[in-house]
């Protein structure tokens, strides 16, 4: 099982909650959003966990500061809302050149400070799923080598999980890709979870259903932070990383039956 943290180098607290859990142990992945400023000079310290933890991208695409001018996605210097770029993707309206090439310059970004590729690839707020996007990222990874995994956010059990709403309608929009990865030979996670609700849940209540009914190789994401952060949902944030850094998440774990591994990169690397 992958445990997965996002958004590393959105704000200096997020990713030093991050990083300090995964010295710790108590995350097995990390995705980097290296369109942010902060990338180059906070990315060179997950260097010291990539022994044990898988290092990847995390496709910026929505909401920030691109990497490359795009003026007909970002004609203003900002990426699009996610519902704007949902409605863009499905009414083939997305400019797919700019997004190819920004998707280059995030991969660039990462090998840069890495010096390597990433791990794996998935997408702040699930964007890397769309129509047409897709496409671009699965091209992307093919010319990796090593190959990296890829996320997807198909899970058989979506609607039996807290937000279940959310998470089947993850489910539905990412199972072209699915589809897609697995035909092209891609290694993925099988299951995942991880979403409750983030304005006032109770985050160590809502975990044990997250490893209920998951496929041989899930995936749980998590947004470990501070509370006294810019970063949004800061107090949610703060209640994960709190839960994840407990002795209640590790005796969590036993009775389920459950072990946090790094099992997605070997395998990610075999030919």
């Amino acid at each position: 099982m992958a445990i997965c943290a996002d958004d590393y180098a959105l704000t200096p607290r997020v990713s030093a909650a991050i990083l300090d859990l995964a010295r710790h142990g108590r995350i097995s992945a990390v995705s980097c959003m290296t369109a942010s400023p902060l990338w180059p000079e906070l990315g060179p310290a997950l260097k010291s966990v990539a022994d044990h933890v898988d290092i990847g991208l995390h496709l910026t695409l929505v909401e920030e500061t691109p990497l490359t001018a795009m003026p007909r996605l970002a004609p203003s210097g900002r990426l699009p809302s996610i519902g704007q770029l949902i409605a863009k993707s499905y009414l083939g309206l997305a400019p797919l050149d700019e997004v190819a090439a920004e998707i280059e310059a995030q991969v660039a970004a990462f090998i840069a400070v890495m010096g390597r590729p990433p791990a794996h690839i998935d997408g702040h707020l699930h964007t890397h799923v769309l129509p047409g996007i897709r496409d671009i990222v699965l091209a992307a990874a093919a010319r990796m080598t090593p190959r990296p995994w890829l996320r997807t956010t198909t899970d058989r059990a979506a609607f039996s999980r807290p937000a279940g709403f959310k998470a089947g309608v993850l489910d539905a929009l990412g199972r072209a890709f699915t589809r897609e990865a697995l035909a092209r030979g891609f290694l993925t996670n099988d299951g995942f979870s991880g979403f409750y609700d983030f304005a006032g849940g109770d985050y160590a209540a809502a975990f044990p259903a997250f490893l209920r009914n998951m496929g041989p190789r899930p995936l749980i994401l998590c947004h470990p932070g501070a509370a006294d952060d810019s970063a949004a949902w800061a107090d949610a944030r703060a209640r994960e990383y709190d839960f994840l850094g407990s002795g209640a998440f590790e005796a969590l774990l036993g009775p389920e039956g459950v072990v946090r591994m790094s099992a997605f990169k070997s395998a990610a690397a075999a030919p």
